[in-house]
């Protein structure tokens, strides 16, 4: 989908339409996405299922890369804003072709101005503009769901770097600043498993590595805080369907 630039490399749209809907498309220039009124739901090339963004989030899609949108309810009132993706370089990850974050308090207090205005008028015109010009200056916030991925990997990466503590889950959550309900949900979506499972594969990985460098079972496991050979032995049998003598021969 070709966008018509005004001559000063930049275009908007405000779109409030019942049952807003798009096919599959894309752009040759970024695209910055701001739903204000309604969650909305996107697609993007490469990915297995739709996600959903609401009023706060941004999206930032760049030249060439295929996506579709549509309202997820009722109610529903967007603005998109075009430009060059150079112009738009800080919301866009090297690796990616696009990225969701959180708006910055400058672009939501332009927004938030911006929706009092009458379509068209000068004033709304020139907020559009701001909108654009502050969006280029400043840099994204990480979006919830990044946020949540980070946190994540943060406790993992906890986990790994001390297999044999015993991690009670009150302790960790408190020690990411989290409720332990909120821990194990982050977890579990963002990594697939929970904390006890993951902490038992690690413990096995850690346990299977002294074997190999000749410790006893009964060593090994103490050594990744198991009170007994027989449930590291039961660990083993789950992760890695064999005994944990057999570690020894492992290549």
């Amino acid at each position: 989908m070709v966008i018509s630039l005004q001559q000063d490399g930049w275009a908007v749209a405000t779109v409030a339409t019942p049952g807003y809907v798009t096919g599959w498309h894309v752009h040759d220039c970024a695209m910055l996405l701001l739903p204000r009124q309604g969650a909305m739901l996107f697609e993007l090339e490469g990915q297995r299922a739709a996600a959903r963004m609401r009023p706060g989030e941004a999206l930032l899609v760049a030249p060439g890369i295929g996506h579709r949108t549509r309202a997820a309810e009722a109610a529903h009132r967007h603005l998109v804003l075009y430009a060059p993706a150079a112009r738009l370089r800080h919301w866009l990850p090297a690796r990616h072709g696009w990225h969701l974050a959180l708006l910055p308090a400058g672009m939501l207090t332009l927004l938030r101005y911006r929706d009092a205005l009458q379509e068209g008028t000068a004033r709304a015109l020139l907020t559009e503009r701001l909108l654009l010009e502050e969006a280029v200056e400043t840099r994204p916030e990480p979006a919830a769901v990044e946020h949540g991925a980070a946190l994540a990997r943060a406790v993992a990466s906890h986990l790994a770097a001390h297999p044999q503590e015993a991690h009670p889950l009150d302790g960790l959550a408190a020690r990411f600043g989290l409720s332990r309900r909120q821990l194990t949900r982050l977890f579990r979506r963002h990594l697939g498993t929970s904390i006890a499972d993951h902490l038992a594969a690690l413990r096995v990985e850690a346990a299977a590595r002294r074997i190999a460098a000749g410790q006893s079972v009964l060593a090994a496991a103490q050594g990744v805080g198991l009170a007994s050979p027989s449930h590291l032995a039961r660990l083993f049998r789950r992760h890695r369907g064999h005994c944990p003598s057999q570690a020894r021969s492992a290549p």
